[in-house]
């Protein structure tokens, strides 16, 4: 019986190699499904796979940042201008942007320009006004009004007339 099982065994063995698939191997099974020590160890295999993998992708960029400085020092001073020259979206909606807050700045200084020249004008429109309204409502003793002060003024008005 013994003899048997063991021809048994043997022949699966060889079938299995014959097939090129290997035996099915539980203790191995078990500590790849169950060892947090397998885990671990995995982890640590796929983070040195990475650690390579960004080394190589750095010395990469690194060599293309060397061609690109070599070839940047070979063309001649024209070329390095016009590169200068061209502005990426971001630089120019960024111009854009900062030319109109300036325009919008200088509108609201005018504006408020306009406005304190019209409160001056009209600050002096109302003092005139007043020194008018105090020369005609001059009185005399008997309460009349003073005729001189009134000649003069239609006087004064004539004469700017006739000057324009």
């Amino acid at each position: 019986m013994k003899n048997h099982v063991k021809d048994v065994f043997n022949k699966k063995q060889s079938e299995y190699v014959s097939n090129g698939k290997q035996p099915f191997n539980k203790k191995e099974y078990r500590l790849q499904k169950y060892s947090n020590k397998y885990k671990v160890s995995q982890w640590e295999q796929r983070r040195k796979k990475a650690v390579v993998r960004e080394f190589y992708k750095q010395i990469g960029k690194d060599q293309q940042q060397n061609l690109k400085k070599f070839a940047f020092e070979a063309n001649d001073q024209n070329e390095h201008e016009k590169h200068q020259r061209k502005i990426s979206a971001f630089h120019k909606a960024r111009q854009e942007f900062l030319d109109r807050r300036n325009e919008q700045r200088r509108q609201e200084e005018e504006t408020c320009r306009v406005k304190a020249e019209r409160e001056e004008a009209l600050k002096n429109y109302k003092e005139k006004r007043m020194q008018t309204y105090k020369q005609l409502s001059r009185k005399t003793k008997k309460g009349q009004p003073v005729m001189n002060v009134r000649i003069e003024m239609l006087l004064e008005k004539i004469q700017q007339q006739v000057a324009r």
